[in-house]
């Protein structure tokens, strides 16, 4: 779709988003080539797609392994959802408490966020579920 002599892509499916930042981390970092089409988990999702951003995220958490020393895991928490936390915790709140309530590996994966520039009022609400930060 053309407007405005703007390209614009369809909007993927978490399915997809999940799948492409998978094999985003698969390769060297070395190797990644900074380039977005607009929907990249890392980079536009957690600021401008915050629903596509959270169903992306619970697409991968089953697919990787659930362990902080696991190079996924750990961008995986300190990049998207720390982002989305970020930019939409307020917004969001109320289905991240259930999330982490429900699921262990989500829970885990709360634990690696970093709470410095999340509003108080979310970061008091999820400690309950972040007794054990890595």
């Amino acid at each position: 779709m053309i407007h405005a002599g703007v390209v614009q892509m369809e909007v993927p499916s978490p399915e997809d988003v999940a799948s492409r930042w998978i094999e985003k981390w698969n390769v060297d970092v070395r190797e990644h080539t900074g380039e977005s089409d607009g929907y990249d988990l890392d980079v536009e999702l957690p600021f401008q797609h915050p629903r596509l951003c959270l169903d992306a995220i619970l697409l991968v958490l089953p697919r990787i392994p659930s362990d902080s020393a696991d190079r996924h895991f750990q961008v995986l928490a300190a990049g998207p959802l720390e982002d989305l936390l970020v930019h939409h915790g307020q917004a969001m709140i109320d289905e991240i408490d259930v999330l982490a309530r429900r699921s262990p590996s989500f829970r885990m994966l709360l634990n690696g966020v970093w709470t410095s520039r999340i509003d108080s009022a979310v970061v008091e609400r999820l400690a309950k579920y972040r007794s054990a930060q890595w």
